[in-house]
């Protein structure tokens, strides 16, 4: 027993660590999909936090309103070429109102990017704390917060999210309001993710090791628990982030989340689906927007999962790099 536990509290015992990070960047770097989808998430980010710096040099704004720029008699039809497009204003400027669409659609990406990563943290957080107390607890704590977890996880996220965004108040801040919502509903896979993880660590010897040399609960979940699942989590997680995209969008697009004047690409599309023939750039630009980052989320996800266990084979088969995987 004293070797296991001078094994537990040896400083070299990270190092493993530190090898198993290497040999994700390795094989990261082989999946050139995946590259290139973490090149276009770290583009749309600098964009997001950017979009104040980007519209200043435009020399415009995401909430002015341009009425001698749209055709009134038209009803509100842009004037001008693709929607208005000229020096002032890059993109052209949204029908009827007349506000820039460059301006609108990189503020809505903070809105859009900020929500679901919020979303996802909310839920991470819930999710591995009742994950890792239902697996270090007693039979009944486990009984219990399993129990509600499979409550959870059978809640219609979109349903539920509608109830509760349609009876709050108006005044509290909609982009929080709809991250929270996301996240106190949608924890509950990612708790039984952890569960099944934690259960399966706390019989290894290391574990137990550290039990036996007097360890609390907290203590043996900190040191040896917590990152023998960050691989499971980090994976879950980087495919969360497309999902709640979309949920926000879906809410937005239904009226009951980001509210204007605050701009979102999921909003954007609730007004678009009249202009399509009249503007159809207003419509094209929020939604080729939200694709392109779904997509490079899902494929960024895909290729962190396959990283993290490379036993297991790539959903996406372009750009996996399997031949350069296997020699490695």
């Amino acid at each position: 027993m004293s070797e296991a536990v001078l094994a537990v509290e040896t400083p070299g015992a990270s190092a493993p660590g530190a090898s198993g990070a290497r040999q994700f960047w390795r094989r990261l770097r082989t999946q050139r999909a995946a590259l290139v989808a973490a090149v276009v998430v770290a583009l749309l980010v600098l964009v997001a936090l950017a979009a104040p710096l980007l519209t200043a040099i435009e020399g415009q704004d995401p909430t002015t309103y341009h009425p001698s720029l749209v055709d009134s008699a038209r009803g509100g039809v842009p004037i001008g070429s693709f929607g208005g497009v000229s020096a002032e204003h890059w993109l052209g400027v949204e029908p009827q109102t007349g506000r820039d669409l460059f301006a609108r659609l990189v503020y809505g990406a903070r809105v859009s990017l900020g929500v679901a990563l919020a979303a996802t943290v909310v839920q991470v957080v819930i999710g591995v704390a009742v994950g890792v107390a239902a697996a270090l607890g007693n039979r009944w704590v486990d009984q219990l917060l399993s129990r509600f977890t499979d409550v959870i996880v059978g809640m219609p996220l979109m349903i539920m999210s509608l109830a509760l965004l349609a009876i709050v108040p108006p005044s509290f801040p909609r982009p929080v309001l709809v991250a929270l919502v996301i996240g106190l509903i949608a924890w509950g896979n990612i708790a039984k993710i952890v569960r099944a993880q934690t259960l399966t660590l706390k019989e290894l010897d290391y574990v137990s090791a550290a039990r036996l040399s007097g360890w609390g609960s907290w203590r043996i979940a900190r040191r040896e628990l917590l990152p023998g699942i960050a691989a499971p989590v980090i994976t879950y997680a980087a495919l969360l982030v497309p999902t709640n995209i979309t949920v926000e969008a879906a809410l937005s697009f239904l009226g009951v989340g980001v509210k204007p004047p605050t701009p979102s690409w999921g909003q954007m599309l609730t007004a678009a689906d009249v202009w399509y023939q009249a503007a159809p750039q207003y419509l094209l630009l929020p939604a080729g927007a939200l694709f392109v980052t779904v997509l490079a989320l899902t494929v960024l996800g895909d290729g962190v999962r396959t990283a993290l266990d490379p036993r297991a084979a790539s959903r996406l088969r372009v750009g996996t790099g399997r031949k350069r995987e296997a020699k490695a």
